[in-house]
């Protein structure tokens, strides 16, 4: 039996939620990660890597000097670039969760701090790093201002590596929980601001509104075929793909929230192959001019 949608309500509730800004997406996409750190790896890296691996390889290294890895996360990024690269290695992530994995996993190799991306750019001197890279976290910060301070922070010559969702990516998924929401209105007590780029475009525009010249850029989509709407949510919430939403709906309505998710993704979207799950992603590698005029 269909269950009546209250769309005007829905929109009601987001708008009121929104201009309240009760919590700072920041915060519930760290509480998320905290949650997952330690499965993401086998649900998401281990599904992804492919992908991370590819940016990397598309990185000219130098022989020494500094490399810093905004949003590492685990590490498996600030891994490969430990095999390509003799020098300062940092990864920076909210998480501090996440950090303890990396840490484990990479020891003396690397050093880690807990910190914001944006925050720690800020902190750095001008024209201090090698190398900086950002995979699968750009979406949680201020690309623009992000931008800025990578071209002040990287030394001329330097590069910057970006791979990250579109904001389309998982439109399926985002089309379904807003189908959802709109049958309990009320269950929705918080909001997040989406900062993903639309387009592998709108990527190349920033960075090279902010002075970086763009060496290579590409996009790519990945399917993972959920066998049933249990496997489906269960991917989705330990992957990190919807990090922050558990802490954006009442907990009274988790389950019933969960259900019809699941019921109206199906209904909409199964395949003879499963119920798909399409990452598309957006990736650059740029470098800083030899001769480049910004503000500090």
């Amino acid at each position: 039996m269909a269950i009546r949608k209250h769309w005007i309500r829905f929109v009601f509730q987001i708008s009121r939620l929104y201009l309240q800004k009760k919590n700072d997406q920041t915060i519930l996409t760290t509480l998320s990660y905290n949650k997952i750190s330690l499965i993401r790896d086998k649900k998401f890296t281990d599904h992804m890597n492919t992908y991370s691996g590819e940016m990397i390889g598309k990185i000219t290294f130098p022989k020494n000097g500094r490399a810093i890895d905004l949003t590492c996360g685990s590490g498996y990024v600030t891994g490969l670039i430990t095999e390509r690269f003799t020098g300062e290695i940092i990864g920076v992530d909210l998480s501090i969760e996440m950090l303890k994995i990396a840490q484990e996993k990479l020891g003396e190799k690397c050093r880690f701090v807990c910190c914001d991306a944006l925050g720690f750019l800020k902190s750095q001197p001008s024209e201090s790093a090698d190398i900086i890279t950002c995979a699968w976290g750009l979406g949680y910060l201020k690309p623009s201002l992000v931008f800025k301070e990578v071209l002040r922070v990287l030394k001329p010559g330097g590069q910057v590596a970006i791979i990250d969702d579109s904001l389309f990516s998982l439109y399926e998924v985002v089309f379904s929980g807003f189908s959802t929401l709109a049958e309990y209105p009320a269950s929705l007590n918080n909001v997040m601001n989406a900062r993903w780029l639309s387009s592998k475009r709108s990527l190349i525009r920033k960075m090279r509104r902010c002075g970086l010249h763009i060496i290579s850029s590409w996009k790519g989509k990945d399917i993972y075929f959920a066998k049933d709407e249990k496997d489906a949510i269960d991917f989705l919430l330990k992957t990190g793909s919807t990090s922050g939403f558990r802490f954006c709906i009442d907990p009274c309505y988790a389950e019933i929230i969960k259900q019809r998710f699941g019921e109206i993704f199906k209904k909409s979207y199964a395949t003879k192959e499963g119920l798909p799950i399409t990452h598309r992603f957006i990736a650059a590698i740029a470098k800083k001019p030899k001769e480049s005029i910004h503000q500090v």
